[in-house]
């Protein structure tokens, strides 16, 4: 094996063991948040109406179920779902490598520090809690090779709520 092939080799081995790693400070299966915000007062959630010309992202994500998942796992961690009412917290999802604009749904990242949906792997999950009340971007978590499989959503999922602030202190958790 040649000194150059030695090194593409082991530059591939890096690639893979990198995943959905990005330079963006934001780790990929993790979670960024804003830290003024009062986690602890958020006990509902709805999700987003997609948005005129958002259809083919909802169309994507409902094939592997990312709606009933989420559901489950957001009621896990304490958080009950309000249809039709007042939620405290708006969900939207993206799939990574999309191009995805949050004023077109409705709300701000207001300087949050989160990375750009379009910067993350196609294989990753991406999912904004959005303040209901102030329309602004509270948590952001990334589940990484959420999208290779049905199988792999609800394990990628519950493992981004992991980082989710609002369950340290609960009884129970």
């Amino acid at each position: 094996m040649t000194f150059r092939a030695s090194l593409a080799a082991a530059a591939s081995s890096l690639l893979l063991v990198a995943g959905c790693a990005t330079g963006g400070g934001l780790p990929i299966g993790g979670a960024s948040y804003q830290s003024g915000a009062d986690f602890s007062s958020y006990q509902t959630f709805d999700f987003f109406p997609v948005p005129p010309g958002g259809a083919r992202i909802g169309a994507t994500l409902t094939y592997f179920g990312v709606d009933g998942v989420i559901d489950r796992d957001l009621g896990q961690i304490g958080l009950a779902r309000s249809i039709g009412g007042s939620p405290d917290l708006l969900v939207a999802y993206f799939q990574g490598g999309t191009q995805v604009d949050p004023s077109a749904w409705g709300y701000s990242t207001a300087g949050n520090p989160v990375i750009d949906v379009v910067d993350v792997p196609s294989s990753c999950l991406v999912v904004d809690l959005v303040d209901a009340r102030t329309k602004v971007l509270v948590w952001r978590g990334i589940a990484t090779d959420a999208l290779v499989s049905t199988d792999s959503v609800d394990p990628a999922v519950r493992q981004m709520l992991q980082a989710w602030p609002g369950r340290q202190g609960r009884a129970g958790q």
